[in-house]
């Protein structure tokens, strides 16, 4: 399943509207941008489609940035955030120990 029918499915969103459409697909462009930035993902090749505790976390935050409680994401989900963020930094360190 593609990743925009997972977020549509998160929102219940079962009809199609541009309006909506539009809105979904900003969602999911910025919470892209701000969770790479949150969890340190600097590897280009990473998509969120791959499924784990990134997509869930993307998933989530289009939840809350769709009910308008963005503030809200990362107080909840500082955890699961910080602990998804520790082994992106982790890989980042193993790979570039490797290229030295």
């Amino acid at each position: 399943m593609a990743l925009v029918d997972k977020v549509r499915r998160k929102l219940r969103v079962t009809y199609r509207d541009d309006e909506v459409d539009e809105r979904i697909d900003e969602i999911m462009e910025q919470a892209d941008l701000d969770l790479r930035s949150m969890l340190g993902i600097s590897e280009r090749s990473f998509t969120f489609e791959d499924g784990g505790t990134e997509q869930a976390l993307f998933l989530a935050y289009c939840f809350y940035e769709w009910n308008d409680a963005l503030d809200d994401f990362e107080v909840n989900y500082a955890e699961k955030i910080a602990k998804c963020r520790d082994r992106w930094l982790a890989v980042e360190y193993a790979q570039k120990a490797t290229s030295a």
